[in-house]
């Protein structure tokens, strides 16, 4: 290749480049609307919602107000929900006394709903199980992987968000913990 050629390509190249950049504004427009939404972390409200059990009761997020509360996103067919719920269960019958409750929401949408119960029910647990039946709560959750838990505090905080085998029966001693020393302050 040549002086001349080089000079030509590189030219070209930067001719390129800088209608890219002109263009670029043009042709892929910024999108400003309210409907994007920062998925629930922590320091954030947990979002409010209202759903029932298989026996038909009505629960919301708004009655275990002044209580910390685990909200754990589950599917009969996630192996990993099945792994951690157990430890789940003896952590909330030491702390259910205190007013720690767990609301075992599960997205009935994306499960068999007869085989969500018959497991529950098989386990014996002793929590509160939810469902999900339209996923509208687990979409204000932003919920992208199974388990997907938020520990939210007594003023409705989320103080957590465990996503997948973290959340294990140590790791939520500790941050219950946590919470009622913060509480007692």
């Amino acid at each position: 290749m040549n002086k001349k050629q080089f000079i030509s390509i590189a030219i070209t190249i930067a001719l390129l480049s800088l209608a890219w950049i002109i263009f670029t504004p043009v042709l892929f427009p910024i999108v400003h609307t309210d409907a994007l939404q920062t998925a629930p972390h922590r320091g954030f409200f947990a979002p409010s919602f209202s759903l029932t059990t298989p026996q038909g009761d009505l629960y919301t997020l708004a009655d275990y107000q002044g209580s910390p509360v685990l909200i754990i996103f589950w599917a009969s067919w996630c192996s990993v929900c099945k792994s951690i719920l157990p430890g789940l269960e003896a952590v909330y019958r030491d702390y259910a006394p205190q007013g720690f409750a767990i609301l075992a929401v599960n997205t009935t949408n994306q499960d068999n709903l007869s085989e969500a119960k018959a497991y529950f029910q098989s386990q014996a647990y002793t929590f509160t199980m939810l469902l999900d039946l339209d996923g509208a709560v687990a979409n204000a959750y932003q919920m992208r992987a199974f388990p997907t838990s938020f520990l939210v505090d007594s003023n409705g905080k989320i103080s957590d968000v465990i996503i997948g085998s973290g959340l294990t029966e140590g790791f939520l001693r500790v941050q219950l913990e946590s919470l009622f020393t913060q509480g007692e302050d």
